[in-house]
């Protein structure tokens, strides 16, 4: 299960990496919009699924 929790923190940091673009600002205003991404998500998983598979395909684009 540890596996799993990995899996999902790193789907979410590629999706607040996407939203995130060059953000400069605070750790305490990064965690605030990964809780916001993450009740997202839960509300809208199906959202979350279109949204994180856009993201990953920018993200191993630009790698």
């Amino acid at each position: 299960m540890a596996g799993d929790k990995q899996y999902l923190k790193d789907q979410i940091e590629v999706v607040v990496n996407c939203v995130l673009v060059d953000y400069r600002g605070d750790s305490e205003s990064r965690d605030r919009v990964i809780h916001a991404i993450i009740e997202w998500a839960e509300e809208h998983p199906d959202e979350w699924d279109e949204l994180q598979a856009r993201c990953q395909q920018r993200h191993e684009i630009l790698a």
